[in-house]
Order: C-alpha cells, then structure tokens, then sequence
C-alpha cells in the first residue's frame, strides 16, 4: 500500500485531485447561484454537477497515464527516469496553486454563505433578479372636449399594454391604476400601494389636427424623475402607433429590461391605419372594463363599429367575443349558443390576423373554459388550458388570464395551481376586485376559513363601497353556522346595491330561523320587470311546502327554457322538489340536466361538483328498488365527501351523515351529527331545500332520541341567533353582529 500511495504523488494523481475538487467546489458554488438566475431547474443544476464529477475522475485517471513534459504532454511508460527528477522541480509550483486555490473556495463559500447569497437573503441578489415594476397612470386630457378624455384613454391603454408585453418588467393592470384618476395621493404612496418602483405619468393634447403627448417617468422611491419626453406630431393613426411605440421602447431601456426581438416586433405593431376604427375600439376597451350591462352593450356596438371601418383591425374582433361572453356569463343578456357562436367567430378571426394577439388568447381560453365548466365532460379544459399559457407566454402582464385560468384550475379541483395563479394575478392586479372575492373562496374551501374571511375583510377594506365581498362572507357564515351575523352582513350589502336579488340569502336564513313570513315579504320585494320574478310563484309554493304544485310550475319553465344555463341552474331545485314530491323519474332527468357528465358512459365521475347529484341518485335508485347500485353510489361518494370541510360555504355540511344514514350506519351518521352540532352546524338550507327536520335522507334517524334531542338543541341555538337578529333590527345596529367576523 505505501508503494501505490507513494506511485500516486510520484505522478501527481493527488495533488491533481486535491486542485480539482477545490476547483469544481467553486464551479459547484457559482453554479448554485448564478444557474437559477437564468431560470435553470433543479434538474438542469443536477446535470450541472453531475458533469463536474464526472471531470472530476477523467482528470484523476489523466493523471495517472499521463505526464507533462518540457516537450510536451507523454505517457508516464514512455518517460525516462531523469524527466521524471524535473517534473519534482513544479511540484511546489502545484503547492503553492493548491493553497491559492483553497483560498478563493473559502472566500467563495464565505461570501455565499455568510452573507446570505446562497439563500437568496442578500439585497444584492433580490436586486440582481428582481423585475422591474411599473405603473402607468391614467393620462390627462388637456383638452376641453369630451372626446379627448377618451382619446387620453386609448393612449394610456396603449402603452400600457405595449408595456405589459415585456416579460422582464412587472407592469400593473388597468383597473388598479385607474383607481388613481385625478388622485391626490403623491407617486411615493402609489408606488408603496401599487408594490412598484417606477410610475409613469402623462398628458395628452388635442388641437386641430395635431397632437402633443408629455410622458414623464419617476421614480417611486425619491419622487425623482427617470426619464421625460415631449412628442408632437400630426394626428394620423401611425403617428399616434408610433409615439406609443418610441414611449415604450425609451421606458424599457430607462428600466435598464431587455427587449426579445419578438417584444420589439409586438412594440412596433401598428394595429390599424384608420383613426376612426381606432377610436371605435377605445371607447369599446373603455366600456368593456366597466363590466356592467348597459357598458357592455355599448362595447359590444363600438368593437362592431370599429370592425366595419377597419375589417383588419384583430384586437377589435377579440374585444367584440370578450363582450358578448361577459354579456352572456355575468348578465345572461345572451343565449348561451349565440354569445359562444359570436365569440367563437370572432377569436378564429382575430388570430387569423395577428397569431400573436395575448388577449385573444386569453379569451379563447375563457370560452374554452366556459363551455367545458357547463358540463365537463370532453377535453375543452386541456384546450383552455393550452390558450392560457399562450396569453401568459405572450404577456406575462395579462391579470384576466391569471385569474380566468385560476377558475379553470379551481373547476378542475387542482387548487393548490389555482391559488397561485390568483396570487400572481393580484400582484399584476393590486386594487382588482374579482381576485379579492374568488381567492378567499379557495381557501374557504380548503377549510381555511381565517384566512377567507381576512381576505374577504381586507377586499371591503380596499372597496368599501363593494357589496359581492360582504355577500361571499355573510355566505360563509352562514356555513359556519353564524346565521345571525351573515344576516348583518347582508343588510350591509343590499344597502350598497341596486340589484335586488343581493338579498336573497336573507329569504333562506329566515327560513332557517322558522319566520315564513318575514321570508316571504322579502321575496314579494321583488320587482316584477326583474328577470328572476318568474320564480316567484314556483318559490312561494315550495315555502309552504307544496312540492306537488311548485314540481309543476318548475317543469313548465324548464321545458320552456330557450336558455340551457338557466335550466341547468334551476335544474338542482327541481331535482330536489320532484324527489320530496315522489316523482323520482323527474328527479333523475333533472339530476343529469344539472350534472351533464353523470349521463355520460362512462366512469362514473365522484368529485365535490357531483357530490349532491349522486347522493340524490342513490336515494332515487332505493326508492325504485335497486339496492346494489344505491349502495354503489354512495360508497363512491363516502371519501369524497370526508376529503371536504364540513362546515362553511363550501363544505359538506352533512353530506356524510347523509351518506352513513343512506347506508344503514345509524350510529356511525348520529355520532357524527353530533360532532357537527358540536361544531355549530344547525341548518342545511344552503345545500338543499329542506331543513333538518325534513331531510328525506335522515328519514331512519328521526324516531332515534338522539336526533330528536339534537333538534331541539339546534332549534335553541337558531332561536338565540334570530333574537339578535330581532334585536339589531329594532335597534338598527347591525354593527355588533358584523364586529364578530372581525375578530379573527
């Protein structure tokens, strides 16, 4: 052994191995840091190191075949004994490289190590890959007329959306900046708010046919200007493409970003040639952000409009099926066939003429997205999925795409993607409203219920004047079995809409509180012009339980629907009347009317979408005699609903008990009401149209004393809840009951 250790530094093996490692620890450390600051995985840095080893042992076993000579590089075999005695004369050279060497790896781990490098804690490092944010306030119109307001808008829009396309820089969307129109606030509290550290601000002037556009960028931090530029130029549609153009482009290089040559090919796009199309298609943007129905229409006119004057105008036609999907999904303005048709259309044509247009992208995906979530059945999530990720790769800035492919994500019960894409889209989307009320609602899902109700508390806190976000919390408390206080918060609420169904939860927790009455004087509050007025009858005979006649009155308007997504809204209502009026047939049509996929052959789909349907389902095929597949059905859906919270909005509430009871484990479903009594569950009236009392499913539990106990206990508990209820009416002060929710 002292032979061969002795034959290993004769020819160097270990000295060549001991500088090796020492330099390959220094490549390894470099490579840790700087590989992901070029957006390197894991597995990249894995293939990294592997490579070093394996240099690693190549240079151990050249240093043993191998020799370097004066004349060059020979095998030790080959070498005379006297080349042998000059080599010894570089080995203290090696020392002395070796010590060096160990020098710079401790200084190398020292500085990765001690002062955070490695761990991403250095200042240096968040600087070094940290994207440059941006806002871009609304531009001022420093002109009288009316239409250079809107003239201001489609230039501010603009850039911002030139800008957005920049997948090095952060640049906030447009609903959150416009939130500072004429603000008093200065660029340091924006910055702060906005998470950003440059705004963009600006002016725009119209006079005859000229046009002077004042941009300035500021810095966030001092309130210090970056950069600041004056533009005047004839008014002509390439003029006005060509400012925006030359604005982006000074902001990027002032941001110190880097623009692909895809980015200055999108930058430099002049999407029409006609100032007329043009104006058409801002007023439309303009309307459309608004998302009221009245705005829509009127979007929807303009892009049309702005298509007739200029037919190669792509953005117009993406504009024009975004208006008429929102029309149809948040206003039912539309039949569903018609608004899918159009937007359809439209997006084919858009794409035709700009194949690299992110908002058609993204409202294909919304569509696609659309049409898969009204039944579920067939691959339109994949086809959704793969138009989202072409919006995001185009702009990485598109806040609508983050948040639409999070609801798609959140149908596909993949909610660990949703949230995050939700979290990004409120960091591009600070002030964004939509966000604010969905990403709770996630969380509530998951049983998180002091996070959703923080967020829901911190979205009122941001729009006061709001009402969805108190709407979403007062529905979750009730959930939770906290149906005095979800009463307080929806007063608040109708007191801040004029829609008049925002109260319409408080008609369900009267119900649960025993007072038809007052539920019924809430529902003849009704306008009779309102859509949903034609419910009205049908909803006052199932109040007082006649499920035979309001069966009747729901049959007449589902099969007169022209609207298959009103029917199929209504369609769980009636599958639930038809069930407690006998009519089990009717009961099973409409399960499938609600549920498309569960008519489908094939495996059979359990998920918390299908849940409901399929404990009905069981029920019907007992009532018909067909045991086996009851009993089918609801061991499927048993690990469902245990993976569910039970309590909140979106909880099981007694699904599972309903379950056990279904199957014959009397004790088993018992001790579990009483666990959820236990944890103040005391109504089912969110899930299904009948109270605990009558749940057709409990029907073997109801002679048991511990149900009836536990039904009276709950019916004290609902009694002490309505007193403070009765309370905060004749007082007028609901803020004790909404105080509750606050203390989290």
């Amino acid at each position: 052994m002292p032979s061969f250790i002795s034959e290993l530094r004769r020819r160097n093996v270990l000295r060549v191995a001991a500088a090796y490692a020492l330099i390959a620890w220094i490549i390894i450390e470099a490579g840790s840091v700087l590989l992901p600051t070029f957006g390197a995985t894991e597995g990249v840095f894995q293939v990294y190191v592997i490579i070093v080893l394996i240099g690693f042992f190549a240079a151990v076993v050249l240093a043993w075949v191998f020799e370097v000579t004066p004349e060059g590089v020979k095998l030790d075999r080959d070498m005379a004994q006297s080349e042998h005695r000059a080599t010894k004369e570089k080995k203290a050279a090696m020392n002395y490289l070796i010590i060096g060497l160990l020098a710079v790896a401790l200084g190398v781990s020292i500085t990765f190590n001690v002062t955070g490098i490695r761990n991403g804690d250095s200042p240096v490092s968040v600087a070094v890959t940290k994207k440059p944010a941006i806002a871009v306030l609304p531009f001022t119109s420093l002109s009288s007329e009316p239409d250079n307001a809107v003239f201001a808008d489609g230039i501010h829009g603009d850039i911002l959306t030139q800008l957005a396309n920049i997948g090095s820089c952060k640049v906030i969307s447009r609903s959150s900046v416009m939130e500072y129109r004429n603000t008093t606030k200065n660029v340091r509290q924006i910055g702060e708010e906005l998470d950003v550290g440059s705004v963009l601000q600006g002016s725009v002037q119209r006079v005859g046919d000229n046009v002077r556009i004042n941009v300035q960028l500021v810095d966030a931090g001092d309130d210090v200007n970056i950069w600041a530029e004056s533009y005047d130029r004839q008014l002509t549609a390439q003029n006005i493409f060509a400012i925006q153009s030359e604005i982006s482009e000074a902001i990027a290089i002032a941001l110190e970003t880097t623009l692909t040559p895809a980015e200055q090919i999108r930058i430099a796009a002049k999407p029409t040639e006609d100032l007329r199309a043009y104006s058409a298609y801002v007023s439309g943007r303009d309307n459309l952000y608004l998302r009221r129905l009245e705005p829509l229409r009127k979007a929807r006119e303009s892009f049309e409009q702005a298509i007739e004057y200029d037919p190669g105008y792509a953005a117009a036609y993406a504009g024009l099926a975004e208006s008429v999907l929102l029309l149809e999904n948040n206003h039912q303005y539309l039949p569903q066939e018609e608004a899918y048709a159009i937007a359809r259309q439209n997006l084919d044509k858009a794409l035709e003429l700009d194949p690299g247009l992110a908002d058609a992208y993204a409202v294909r995906g919304l569509l696609e997205s659309r049409a898969w979530q009204q039944t579920r059945v067939g691959r339109g999530n994949v086809k959704a999925e793969a138009a989202f990720r072409r919006a995001i790769e185009l702009n990485p800035n598109h806040a609508s795409a983050h948040m639409w492919f999070a609801m798609l994500r959140d149908s596909e019960e993949r909610d660990e993607e949703a949230i995050e894409l939700l979290q990004r889209s409120m960091e591009l989307d600070p002030l964004g409203r939509i966000p604010y009320t969905n990403l709770p609602t996630l969380y509530a899902q998951r049983g998180q219920n002091d996070e959703a109700i923080r967020l829901w508390l911190k979205a009122m806190e941001i729009h006061p004047e709001w009402p969805t976000p108190k709407q979403y919390l007062a529905t979750h408390l009730a959930g939770l079995g906290r149906l005095d206080e979800a009463v307080a918060w929806i007063v608040q609420a109708s007191s801040l809409s004029s829609d008049p169904t925002a109260g319409l939860l408080n008609v369900r927790l009267y119900l649960a509180f025993g007072d038809k009455e007052r539920a019924i004087a809430l529902l003849e509050e009704m306008p009779a012009d309102h859509p949903f007025a034609v419910l009205m009858e049908g909803l006052l005979l199932l109040i007082e339980l006649d499920y035979r006649r309001a069966l009747d009155f729901l049959s007449t308007i589902m099969d007169g629907s022209e609207h298959p997504r009103a029917k199929q809204l209504l369609s769980g209502i009636a599958a639930d009347v038809a069930l407690l009026a006998g009519d089990f047939e009717k009961a099973r049509e409409y399960t499938f009317v609600s549920q498309p996929i569960l008519a489908e052959d094939t495996e059979l789909q359990v998920d918390s979408f299908t849940l409901s349907a399929i404990i009905r389902l069981a029920y019907i095929s007992r009532q018909q005699g067909d045991t086996s597949r009851a009993q089918e059905l609801l061991r499927a859906a048993l690990p469902v609903a245990r993976e569910r919270p039970r309590l909140g909005m979106f909880g099981q509430g007694i699904r599972e008990v309903q379950i056990l009871a279904l199957l014959g484990r009397r004790d088993h479903a018992l001790d579990l009401l009483r666990a959820l009594v236990d944890d103040g569950f005391n109504t089912p009236v969110l899930a299904n149209v009948w109270d605990l009392d009558g749940d057709p499913y409990l029907a073997e539990l109801r002679d048991d004393p511990r149900f009836i106990s536990m039904l009276d206990e709950v019916s004290g508990v609902l009694e002490v809840m309505y007193e403070h209820v009765i309370e905060a009416e004749n007082t007028g002060d609901w803020n004790s009951l909404r105080a509750k929710a606050e203390i989290i």
